[in-house]
C-alpha cells in the first residue's frame, strides 16, 4: 500500500529539520573548537563610517581567555635567588577577517588623510592594566618573564607568544567559515600589583590601526588610536588570593584613546570605576 501524500511531506518535513540541525551542530562544534577557552570577545570590529573614513582599515578580530593568576618561583634579576611570585596574566587569539567595506562615499562622508606605510601593516599590541580604586589609579604595562611564560604555556597547554616575539606582519585573513584560522596567540602577564585592587581595566593597542585626528584642548592635533577596552571587578580581598575571583565587567568595547595609558586614563571616565557592577 502506498504512503499517503501528508506522510510523504511529514517525512521529507522531518529529515530536513535533522538534515539543518546536523550542519548547525557541526558548525556550532567547529567554532567551539577553534575558540575553546577563549570566551571573551567583542561585540563590533569596525563600523561603516570607519570604514568610509579610512580605507586601509584593519582589525584584528580578538578573543580572550579569562584573566588569570598563578603563584611561581621567579628568579630575582637583582639577587639571583628564587622567590614566591604571584603573576597576572590573559592569554589572548587574534584572527585577521576580511572586512566587507562600502561601495561608494558622499561629500559629507569623513576622511582621514593616510600617509602609506613603507612596508607591510605589522601586528604590534600593547596591553597596559590600570588599576581604579578609591579615586587612584595604577599603570601597570606588559612585562616579558620568559620564565614565567614557560609555566604559564605549559599549564594553558599551548604556546603564547609574549609582547616583543609576537610582533611581525599580519596573518592571511581567514574567512569566517573557514576550518582552520590563521591565529595569533598571545599573553600578557603582569607582577607587583596592589592586593587589595577590587576594580581594575586592561587597555590593548595594535589591534588594529584605526585612528582619529581630533583638536586638543590647546587647539592642536591630537592623534587618537582605536583601542580595545575590557573592565574588571575582583571581589575579594588581599588575603587568598585566588584567580576565580575575577569577573569580567561586561564585554570588551572599542574606544579612541590617545597613547599614553596614562593620558589614555584621565581621559575616559569609565575607567574609574567605584561601584560593583550589577550581577
Amino acid at each position: 500500500m502506498r504512503p499517503s501524500l501528508k506522510y510523504s511531506f511529514a517525512t521529507v518535513f522531518a529529515c530536513s529539520c535533522l538534515f539543518l540541525t546536523s550542519q548547525g551542530n557541526q558548525v556550532f562544534a567547529q567554532k567551539n573548537t577553534l575558540n575553546r577557552g577563549f570566551s571573551i570577545s567583542p561585540d563590533l570590529v569596525a563600523t561603516g563610517e570607519e570604514l568610509a573614513s579610512q580605507k586601509s582599515l584593519w582589525v584584528m578580530e580578538a578573543v580572550f581567555k579569562p584573566m588569570r593568576m598563578v603563584r611561581m618561583d621567579l628568579t630575582d634579576p637583582l639577587t639571583g635567588k628564587k622567590e614566591k611570585t604571584l603573576v597576572w596574566y590573559l592569554v589572548y587569539k587574534c584572527v585577521l577577517r576580511p572586512i566587507e567595506r562600502p561601495n561608494s562615499t558622499t561629500e559629507f562622508t569623513p576622511e582621514n588623510a593616510e600617509v602609506p606605510p613603507p612596508g607591510p601593516p605589522l601586528f604590534v599590541p600593547e596591553i597596559t592594566l590600570i588599576t581604579n580604586d578609591n579615586g587612584q589609579q595604577k599603570i601597570y604595562p606588559n612585562q616579558i618573564l620568559p620564565e614565567a611564560e614557560l609555566i604559564i604555556n605549559q599549564r594553558e597547554r599551548h604556546q603564547f607568544k609574549n609582547a616583543v616575539d609576537i610582533i611581525g606582519e599580519l596573518p592571511p585573513e581567514t574567512p569566517a567559515d573557514s576550518k582552520e584560522e590563521n591565529a595569533i596567540y598571545g599573553v600578557c602577564l603582569w607582577t607587583g600589583i596592589d592586593p587589595g585592587t577590587d576594580y581594575f581595566t586592561v587597555l590593548f593597542s595594535g589591534l588594529t590601526n584605526g585612528y582619529k585626528n581630533v583638536e586638543g584642548p590647546d587647539g592642536k592635533t591630537v592623534t587618537l588610536r582605536k583601542t580595545l577596552v575590557q573592565q574588571y571587578w575582583r571581589p575579594g580581598d588581599e588575603f587568598g588570593q585566588q584567580e576565580q575571583e575575577f569577573r569580567p565587567k561586561g564585554k570588551p568595547y572599542w574606544v579612541y584613546l590617545p597613547d599614553d595609558p596614562a593620558v589614555a586614563a584621565k581621559m575616559k571616565k569609565e575607567l574609574n570605576m567605584e561601584e560593583k557592577p550589577a550581577p
